[in-house]
């Protein structure tokens, strides 16, 4: 897939401003695409108002990092609520889409904004770069051990094709890579190797977890791709799905342990 290695040299070597535009491109195809699986026919102006705060969240934690992000989820929530309460009171439908919002900015835009609070870290490229990875590592190592070795299907009611042997490889696969890179990478940061095995099965559960979470959404919405905007590999949550914990988790756990 020529995007992967478009955005890893954007990490290695773009500027902050790059990275940030990036980032809301992607919001914004994530939730357009979260929208038109979950909303249904809810009028367009709800949409665009709910994007809208969505891209207020990296902008503020572009500007401001991770107090950035607190206040702007706290507008997220003010300006979800107050719109609800103006115009969809008494309204049972109106009051599913408010959680369908509020859920949406804190699946999509607060997961890829950790991306830009990362950068914002001592060696937060690397860590980035890191975290890409291992959990590309580990979706490549599910879906050919899957494929070659795989019987016993993970959770057939979501997705019949993931099988517990292809889930065991994606985590052979990252940790493995998670060891391999974090040594070379933070060869001089004094990194433990118990610490990058921990953070690699980590983003391992979260890549899965996030896998099986859009899996669910598509099963739901009896849509094959999340969206089409990636002829051959679905829309962009089909391609986003693994990195939208991986990333927080990667930031919080770069933060209060290393």
């Amino acid at each position: 897939m020529v995007i992967l290695p478009l955005l890893l040299v954007a990490i290695a070597v773009g500027p902050g401003w790059l990275l940030l535009v990036l980032v809301l491109l992607v919001t914004t195809g994530g939730l357009l695409e979260f929208f038109a699986l979950t909303l249904g026919d809810v009028d367009v102006w709800l949409r665009m108002v709910a994007l809208g705060m969505g891209l207020l969240l990296p902008l503020a934690s572009y500007r401001e990092g991770v107090l950035g992000l607190t206040a702007a989820i706290t507008v997220v929530l003010f300006v979800a609520l107050s719109v609800h309460l103006l115009i969809f009171a008494m309204d049972e439908a109106g009051a599913r889409a408010l959680g369908t919002v509020v859920f949406a900015q804190v699946y999509v835009p607060f997961g890829l904004s950790h991306l830009l609070l990362l950068l914002q870290q001592p060696a937060g490229r690397r860590w980035v770069v890191f975290a890409l990875a291992v959990i590309f590592s580990g979706d490549t190592g599910a879906y050919y051990v899957g494929r070659r070795w795989g019987r016993h299907k993970l959770l057939p009611v979501v997705s019949p094709g993931k099988t517990i042997e292809g889930a065991a490889g994606g985590l052979c696969s990252s940790l493995a890579l998670a060891l391999l890179l974090g040594k070379t990478l933070f060869a001089s940061h004094g990194i433990s190797i118990g610490f990058l095995l921990a953070l690699g099965f980590v983003l391992a559960l979260a890549g899965q977890i996030g896998d099986l979470g859009v899996s669910m959404l598509k099963r739901l919405s009896k849509v094959k791709d999340a969206g089409g905007l990636l002829p051959g590999h679905g829309g962009l949550l089909d391609r986003l799905d693994s990195l939208l914990f991986a990333l927080p988790a990667t930031y919080y756990g770069v933060l209060f342990f290393v």
